[in-house]
């Protein structure tokens, strides 16, 4: 039981860590790399000349947050209190769905837009394209940042071998 307990803790820091990770980066992006290629679309996004500059953070920090979201989901399913595994798995599925989201649809949107400098794009198509990168990073943010949330929460709760801490 110690040694499975060790395992669910190591499990939820490292997720912890990097989904900590992820969102400073996604707050960088989103302050400062974003609104210099999609400040004014299409004109921005058409004479953007660094392409995808932000992709090596983010496909080293997404897929470490993507494989730990997944190791969470499986490891909650053997937490012992029920309200830590609650918590975790609210977490690992959170992590799941912004990797899956991002892969699906906003990878392709910074493809055709940031990426390519909207090549082969009407000027309409590349302005409704950054518009719904910009409103739906808000979604992706908020579910990312709850799995974060929820990480800390499954760390905070003791144990279940541990009695909870009394106030002095």
């Amino acid at each position: 039981m110690a040694k499975n307990l060790w395992l669910y803790r190591v499990t939820v820091w490292l997720f912890v860590l990097s989904a900590g990770i992820l969102c400073g980066g996604s707050i960088f992006e989103h302050v400062v790399v974003t609104p210099l290629w999609a400040g004014s679309p299409p004109e921005s996004v058409t004479q953007w000349p660094y392409g995808g500059i932000q992709g090596r953070f983010f496909a080293v920090a997404s897929s470490v947050y993507g494989l730990l979201s997944l190791a969470l989901v499986i490891v909650s399913w053997w937490m012992p209190p029920r309200r830590q595994r609650g918590w975790a798995l609210s977490a690992g599925l959170s992590g799941i769905i912004v990797v899956v989201a991002t892969l699906l649809f906003f990878l392709p949107i910074l493809h055709k837009t940031e990426v390519t400098r909207g090549a082969g794009l009407s000027g309409d198509e590349i302005t409704r394209l950054v518009r719904q990168f910009k409103a739906w990073n808000w979604a992706r943010w908020a579910v990312m940042i709850g799995g974060w949330v929820a990480g800390l929460r499954a760390l905070s709760l003791p144990p279940a071998d541990e009695p909870p801490a009394r106030a002095v």
